[in-house]
């Protein structure tokens, strides 16, 4: 008796199709596609759902598609692959798909976990603390995508990082820190020159000492200055001695 019911079960249950994920930016589309196109015989309808509510439903015997709400205008049904373009996502459109062939019987043909996201934001890239010596450099930076960071630490050749999960990245390439954040369908980076924060650092802690003397520019506005200061006062100085004689 068991073994009968068993093989009824097995007769009566389509196969099982494993639902493929999908990742798509948010406002553009993506066609999802159904097998067994090729041989109709004895095809009633072929049906989209979208958690379990018909998206678009087909009749083979009078070659119609009806789009349903809320996918009017934003659906399209391929009558010769069965596929279904779905254009202007929304995160809303995010879930489960499946294709039902129905030939008398019920069979799902096609299942999608599609998920819209959105595109990813632009990470902060932010200086925790610096030191520098004349001949080394260590910059702890912050990288910041929405709701995760990790901090890196530089040396001015390479840059470790801890924590964070895969959807940020830090990378060094020559003087140029690049803070990375992505998701399946986008990325964004922000990036810092180290440069100028060592050099900084390096004269605050007065490693790189001034040079001694002064300097070329210095002097030539010095020299520039009493060369001026000399003429005006032999100017005066003349006049001066030509008003004595005539007084004379």
């Amino acid at each position: 008796m068991f073994l009968l019911l068993l093989i009824g079960l097995i007769s009566t249950t389509g196969p099982t199709v494993s639902a493929a994920e999908l990742f798509v930016l948010e406002g553009a589309s993506v066609t999802l596609n159904a097998t067994g196109h090729e041989d109709k015989t004895g095809l009633k309808f072929i049906t989209w759902k979208f958690h379990k509510r018909p998206v678009v439903v087909y009749t083979h015997k009078y070659n119609d598609a009806d789009v349903r709400d809320p996918f009017k205008g934003r659906a399209e049904f391929d009558v010769s692959t069965f596929s279904l373009l779905l254009k202007n996502l929304q995160r809303s459109d995010s879930g489960l798909y499946t294709a039902v062939w129905d030939a008398g019987e019920t069979e799902d043909v096609a299942e999608y976990e599609l998920s819209v996201l959105e595109p990813a934001a632009a990470p902060t890239l932010t200086v925790v603390s610096n030191w520098s010596s004349s001949d080394s450099c260590n910059v702890t930076l912050e990288c910041t995508g929405l709701n995760v960071s990790l901090i890196s630490s530089c040396n001015g050749t390479f840059c470790s990082q801890e924590g964070g999960d895969t959807s940020l990245s830090i990378s060094l390439n020559h003087n140029t820190v690049s803070c990375n954040h992505s998701n399946p369908v986008s990325w964004r980076h922000t990036t810092l020159d180290l440069k100028p924060l060592c050099f900084a650092m390096s004269l605050k802690k007065g490693d790189l000492a001034p040079s001694a003397g002064m300097s070329p520019c210095l002097l030539k506005t010095l020299l520039v200055t009493v060369v001026l200061i000399a003429m005006v006062t032999a100017v005066i100085t003349v006049h001066i001695r030509q008003k004595v004689d005539k007084a004379k």
